[in-house]
């Protein structure tokens, strides 16, 4: 993990806008930080230089509703999860910045849980509650591998040193290993006390945190394959978490209705704030570490700028 900066200097959270959307299941800054999209029951909200208010781009699926979404590192490209068993990639156009539907990958025999793009983009991986985890090639649309290890469904995904590894997280309590070259399946990391809910991972994915619904968030060092903290963060159980991009700060959701904000290297408690009326369901830092997005069961989404002394 990177020298952290002086991560005392954070003063607070302000919320600066925010908006309603039905259902949020997912939130995703691309990587110049010019879209924020928005997964949900109805759909993906694009934002495009300004958030709140009416979104600059809706695609609609009223009747299956979006449960993931994700940018490949260079931009070109977003891919979602679906109820409706589908991976779906868009191209994004560089001088409008919308996006464009160019293939719908089908395999999954349930709902897709989680998309995770691989550091270099060349590889696209899903999760399901069909217990399966696959790898798809995004610039062509075509399957690659397919992973079983997990007994329950896969609600998470996270590459991590570097894109050589994937981390996976689901119902039966896991964080499971696969080794991308090797193609191993499924070699346990840790196993929480209840379903894991997220993983976020550290520049160049040495780092991972879980969150859980046992109500803590656990860091694990990935050289080392083992736990080297566990937070205890949020009553009635952790739903989501975010590395901040030089890896210094670490968001967390949860049932509590809390944002909680920790120093990643030490495990400190830095602030707490009163986030939403309902659970923080999911939570992305924009790529200047300079906002937070938060999505809530009360239907909103809130930017809040990252104030520092």
């Amino acid at each position: 993990m990177p020298e952290a900066i002086n991560t005392e200097t954070v003063r607070y959270l302000l919320e600066t806008a925010q908006t309603k959307r039905g259902w949020i299941s997912d939130l995703a800054w691309s990587p110049r930080g010019d879209i924020l999209a928005i997964s949900s029951g109805g759909g993906v909200a694009l934002y495009v230089d300004a958030f709140g208010g009416a979104p600059s781009q809706l695609i609609d699926s009223p009747n299956s509703p979006v449960k993931a979404v994700a940018f490949s590192p260079d931009g070109q490209y977003m891919a979602t999860g679906g109820a409706d068993k589908t991976v779906r990639v868009y191209q994004i156009d560089q001088q409008t910045r919308t996006a464009h539907e160019i293939y719908v990958m089908r395999g999954h025999s349930d709902s897709v849980e989680c998309v995770a793009f691989s550091p270099h983009g060349g590889l696209l991986a899903s999760g399901s509650a069909d217990h399966s985890v696959r790898i798809w090639i995004p610039e062509i649309g075509k399957p690659y591998t397919t992973f079983h290890g997990h007994s329950a469904e896969v609600s998470t995904l996270a590459f991590a040193l570097e894109g050589h590894v994937l981390v996976s997280g689901g119902w039966d309590n896991t964080l499971r290993l696969w080794d991308l070259k090797e193609e191993t399946q499924g070699t346990t990391l840790g196993v929480h006390d209840d379903w894991v809910r997220d993983i976020a991972t550290s520049a160049g994915g040495t780092i991972i945190a879980s969150a859980s619904k046992d109500m803590t968030v656990r860091l694990w060092d990935m050289y080392e394959t083992n736990q080297s903290n566990v937070l205890q963060a949020h009553f009635g159980g952790a739903d989501c978490a975010a590395f901040s991009p030089d890896s210094s700060l670490l968001a967390t959701g949860g049932r509590d209705n809390q944002i909680k904000l920790w120093n990643a290297i030490s495990g400190a408690l830095l602030r707490t704030i009163h986030a939403h009326e309902k659970p923080v369901l999911a939570l992305a830092f924009n790529p200047t570490g300079t906002m937070l997005v938060s999505g809530g069961g009360d239907n909103l989404v809130k930017a809040w700028t990252v104030q520092r002394a």
